[in-house]
């Protein structure tokens, strides 16, 4: 699955990354990279614990949908790709 993920610059402290449709899917790293690589561990731990819980898979929304909200405003924005658990 591909989910869209925002990260926001921490001025003189990293990034912060979420994953919307994912709740309380969420991580912090030093660099972007590093974000993008520990949001993408992040996001599938999350899956698995949802898969363990019998709860369903969020479906991913649109981009363009989550770009609207003002929480999200001067982010970054990304697609993480996990392989469905």
């Amino acid at each position: 699955m591909r989910y869209p993920v925002v990260l926001h610059n921490i001025e003189y402290a990293g990034f912060g990354a979420i994953a919307p449709d994912l709740p309380h899917c969420h991580c912090y790293a030093e660099t972007l990279d590093g974000a993008l690589q520990k949001m993408a561990e992040t996001i599938f731990q999350r899956l698995e614990e949802l898969h363990k819980a019998g709860k369903p898979m969020p479906k991913p929304q649109d981009v363009d949908h989550l770009r609207e909200n003002p929480a999200f405003a001067g982010g970054i924005w990304a697609i993480i790709d996990v392989e469905s658990v």
